[in-house]
């Protein structure tokens, strides 16, 4: 029998989600008695949750009274699992900034607009929305193809198409929206994985710039245990600086980066991020410069 734990008012959902891990993890291991002991349910219940599992596409199936999948978990399988599973937990963890700061600008049509997006997004569905545009805080109207909804460290974005171009929207910005009822048809060169794996915090384009960057030996370690984009390569050197390959579709997104290790990294290329780092650097020093030799007067 596995170890009993203590029985408590999750969601259903988070329970299924634990199972299939466990399943997963310890293939051949588990009966439905075993599993039943440790979630404190009924064998009716711990069934229920298996079929509803085959239900979602998870080929889960008891062999010689011993449970396995049949089929391994994809990528996507992973990133939905661990969004629904966070979800379902939310009266655990702590909600992130990204959540909280929303909700305040949103305040009482937060469901409102969610709701509306994710809508329009699944029946491909135009909307207009009222925004307030964050570099000037001018309030706007569009007209958009909503594709998508992704987090970020602080707020929510919607990427949609305006005038026939992906531009990316906060969604604490959006002030009213209406789903029009007409109907768009998504460009197949789209892809939410491609754009991703090129973002350093969101997409802001579809250039693509090919980005080498040389970290001397203080940083070496930090650099080298962390996965900083999807189509990365590291090389470490024998004096113990690290080259960082990547590619990327933002030289501003990735230039802030880049200026925050201050002294500690080279830009080897391209020349447009080094122009760019440079041209940043110098306004800082100019800037902080006059004020400190001021200030020794």
């Amino acid at each position: 029998m596995g170890k009993t734990e203590p029985q408590t008012n999750r969601a259903k959902t988070a329970r299924q989600i634990e199972v299939l891990s466990l399943v997963h993890r310890e293939p051949s291991t588990h009966a439905v008695a075993d599993l039943c002991d440790r979630f404190g349910v009924e064998t009716a219940t711990l069934q229920r949750d298996l079929r509803d599992l085959r239900e979602m596409g998870f080929d889960i199936h008891s062999s010689k009274n011993r449970l396995t999948l049949l089929k391994d978990l994809s990528e996507k399988d992973y990133r939905i699992l661990l969004s629904t599973y966070l979800t379902s937990v939310s009266g655990i963890i702590s909600f992130p900034k990204n959540i909280s700061l929303t909700v305040k600008q949103l305040s009482a049509n937060t469901l409102e607009v969610f709701t509306a997006l994710v809508g329009a997004i699944e029946l491909q569905e135009k909307i207009e929305i009222d925004y307030v545009r964050h570099q000037d805080s001018k309030l706007l109207k569009y007209r958009l193809e909503p594709y998508d909804i992704i987090p970020g460290n602080r707020d929510w974005r919607l990427i949609a198409v305006s005038g026939g171009i992906f531009k990316q929207f906060i969604i604490g910005g959006i002030k009213g929206i209406v789903r029009s009822g007409e109907k768009f048809s998504r460009k197949k060169e789209y892809s939410a994985d491609d754009y991703y794996a090129r973002s350093f915090g969101f997409f802001s384009g579809s250039d693509v710039f090919e980005v080498s960057l040389l970290f001397g030996r203080k940083v070496a370690e930090v650099i080298s245990n962390r996965v900083w984009s999807e189509e990365q390569e590291l090389k470490v050197n024998d004096d113990g600086s690290v080259l960082l390959e990547m590619k990327v579709n933002s030289i501003e997104e990735v230039g802030s980066w880049v200026l925050s290790w201050g002294g500690e990294v080279k830009v080897v290329k391209p020349a447009r991020l080094r122009e760019y780092v440079v041209a940043k650097a110098k306004g800082i020093l100019k800037r902080n410069g006059a004020e400190t030799g001021k200030s020794k007067k």
